[in-house]
C-alpha cells in the first residue's frame, strides 16, 4: 500500500489500483485453473500469463502521470486476472511433476514456501521503495516474476490421452465447479477473519474435478 501510495501520490488512487489488482486476481484464478487442465502444454500457458503480468505491472507504472487514472486502473485489472499464475497457477501442476507418496511433501512444502514468501515480498518491495524509490520497487518485482518463465519450460506436457477427455465447454467446467463448492462446506466463501490468497487455485481445481481439496489425485 505505501508502495502504492508512492506510486500514485494519492490514497484513493493507491486503494483503487490495489483493490483492483486484487479483486480481479480472486476472479481469474478459476478461469486460468480451467484453461490449465485444458493445455497440452501448461507450462507455456503458465510462461505467457506471468509474462503478461509482469508486462501489465510495467504499463502501470508507465502509465501513473501519463495517462487518465481510469485507463491505469483498466490496466491493473486486467493484469490481475492474471494474478493467479503466480501462485496458485504454480500449486496446480504439482500433480503433475510430484505423484504418489511424494505429493503430500510437495503440498507442504508449496504451502510453506508461499507463507514465506507472502511475508518476505511486501518486506522486500517496502525495503527496496524505501532505499530506490517506488518506481524501483515494481521494476524489481516484474524482474522477479519475468525471472520464473525458465522453470515454466520444465513443466511436463500432459499426455496426449488425456488432452483428449475434455467434452465439455470452459463454462461448463466452471459451472460445475460453482456448483461443487456450494454445497461442501470446506470450499466455501471465506468467511470475516479467514485468510484467503487471490492465486490459489488448488481447491477450485479439485472442484471442478469433483473431488475433495487435498484427495487422492
Amino acid at each position: 500500500m505505501k508502495t502504492g501510495f508512492a506510486l500514485a501520490g494519492s490514497t484513493v488512487e493507491a486503494s483503487a489500483l490495489l483493490a483492483g489488482i486484487t479483486i480481479s486476481a480472486a476472479a481469474g484464478g478459476p478461469v486460468l485453473g480451467a484453461f490449465l487442465d485444458r493445455a497440452g502444454r501448461p507450462g507455456t500457458l503458465l510462461a505467457g500469463a506471468l509474462a503478461l503480468y509482469a508486462a501489465g505491472l510495467g504499463a502501470i507504472l508507465v502509465g501513473l502521470d501519463r495517462l487518465p487514472f481510469a485507463v491505469t486502473l483498466l490496466i491493473a485489472v486486467s493484469t490481475g486476472l492474471l494474478g493467479p499464475a503466480l501462485s496458485g497457477g504454480w500449486s496446480a501442476r504439482l500433480p503433475d511433476v510430484a505423484r504418489g507418496d511424494r505429493l503430500p511433501r510437495a503440498n507442504a512444502l508449496d504451502a510453506m514456501t508461499f507463507g514465506v514468501a507472502g511475508l518476505a515480498g511486501p518486506a522486500l518491495a517496502g525495503g527496496v521503495a524505501e532505499l530506490l524509490g517506488a518506481p524501483a520497487a515494481v521494476v524489481v518485482s516484474a524482474v522477479l516474476i519475468a525471472s520464473a518463465l525458465p522453470f515454466t519450460w520444465l513443466l511436463p506436457a500432459r499426455p496426449a490421452v488425456a488432452r483428449g477427455t475434455r467434452t465439455t465447454s470452459v463454462f461448463s467446467d466452471l459451472v460445475a465447479g460453482m456448483r461443487v463448492i456450494a454445497g461442501r462446506p470446506a470450499l466455501a466463501p471465506p468467511r470475516p477473519g479467514r485468510r484467503v490468497g487471490p492465486g490459489r487455485l488448488g481447491p477450485a481445481r479439485d472442484a471442478r474435478r469433483g473431488r475433495a481439496p487435498g484427495g487422492d489425485r
